[in-house]
């Protein structure tokens, strides 16, 4: 079942959005630092490994866990990145929403009255109606 959509339906969801974004940045800020811990500790692990002795299999394996940690930062770098963009997105089409109800509420109020009449002002046939067919529309070029 769709919902109305109203200039308030409009406007909470945009105020929702820009929480959401918020939200997710944290959590990216929260997740990139994890991931620096790891590969500090990566660094750290290997270099120990290696003054104990032990083979490069295994250091090899911490480095490769330590190589996925880097690349899931670096796209925790993109995705911030297109949080922030989607966020001056929302709050800009805010803007633009509530520049465009100040110029369109006269307009909205008077086709929302017009809507609720129970019948038309008149039902008379005017000329324009009757000659639409003999209207002839030209192309204008390119």
């Amino acid at each position: 079942m769709a919902s109305e959509v109203t200039y308030e339906s409009v406007h909470d969801e945009s105020e929702e959005l820009s929480l959401m974004c918020d939200d997710d940045l944290t959590v990216y800020d929260r997740l990139q630092e994890r991931c620096e811990r790891e590969i500090g500790r990566a660094d750290d692990l290997v270099a120990a490994l290696r003054n104990a002795g032990v083979g490069d299999r295994v250091a090899g394996w911490v480095t490769r866990c330590m190589e996925q940690y880097q690349l899931i930062n670096s796209q925790l770098n993109q995705l911030k990145q297109h949080t922030y963009a989607q966020d001056e997105a929302v709050v800009k089409a805010k803007k633009l929403l509530e520049a465009g109800q100040g110029v369109y509420a006269g307009i909205a109020a008077d086709m929302e009255s017009v809507a609720e009449r129970p019948f038309y002002v008149s039902d008379t046939v005017d000329a324009e109606d009757t000659a639409a067919h003999t209207e002839v529309f030209e192309t204008t070029g390119a």
